[in-house]
């Protein structure tokens, strides 16, 4: 009988199969390096200095959030966490007030690292009390980047305490969606404007840990008003910057 079936298109010559081959494989790589040269380009972004802290006015509280609503708006020094150095919440992103929720990108421009100090080098009340690399601030502040690690702030509805979900590279990475469950993360209020962060002890996240540290204000700002410098708070960071070889950078953009 007459066969009715599909015909089969002739075998592609071996010289082209093995041609075709290379191409989907150079494609294949070109894409992996492309890939790679994204994620490792924070590697090569410039730092820079935004000025001195007795000019923190004049370049701190700039970011787009200035004006967004967040009660705690302002500029934070970290106390016992090293090298990091300050947190400027002006460039925060995601401020959604029913959720009473923002996120701080923590290899973004609103935070500020001692780039040549390493967390062994402070000491008496400036000591580090929670873990950290032992690395420089460059270091530390650029593999932030490359991990584009955030941290997602989620208060509650007195503004005295505020859960943390961390994320890493993607918010699609469901890495990010189990570390909340394996690690309670928290911020408390701890009087004067000051924050302390605390971790609690998995798997039952009831009992905290010992590591901890504070955020202590040296600028905050109402909206609306102007800013206010919270003098403890200065005299704080400038301890801190004199102790970690007096030089401080971020990310531009």
């Amino acid at each position: 009988g007459t066969s009715l079936g599909r015909t089969r298109a002739p075998p592609l010559p071996r010289r082209d199969s093995a041609r075709a081959a290379w191409m989907q494989s150079s494609l294949g790589l070109g894409a992996a390096a492309f890939a790679v040269g994204i994620l490792l380009s924070p590697l090569l972004q410039p730092l820079s200095c935004p000025g001195s802290l007795d000019e923190i006015q004049s370049w701190a509280l700039k970011g787009p959030a200035a004006d967004s609503g967040i009660p705690i708006m302002g500029v934070y020094v970290f106390k016992g966490l090293n090298p990091s150095f300050l947190v400027d919440l002006s460039h925060a992103r995601g401020w959604d007030p029913k959720k009473r929720a923002f996120t701080v990108d923590m290899g973004g421009p609103g935070v500020y690292m001692l780039p040549d100090a390493t967390a062994a080098q402070f000491s008496g009340d400036l000591a580090s009390t929670s873990p950290a690399p032992e690395a420089k601030g460059r270091f530390v502040l650029r593999m932030m980047r490359v991990m584009r690690h955030s941290n997602t702030f989620v208060f509650d509805p007195s503004f005295k305490r505020a859960v943390i979900h961390p994320s890493f590279f993607s918010h699609y990475n469901p890495l990010n969606l189990v570390l909340p469950r394996l690690l309670l993360e928290e911020m408390v209020a701890a009087g004067g404007g000051s924050w302390k962060r605390v971790n609690y002890s998995p798997p039952g996240n009831t009992t905290p840990t010992q590591a901890h540290y504070y955020l202590k204000p040296v600028l905050t700002k109402a909206v609306g008003a102007r800013p206010r410098v919270h003098g403890d708070g200065l005299k704080v960071a400038k301890r801190k910057l004199a102790q970690g070889n007096a030089s401080f950078v971020h990310f531009s953009r």
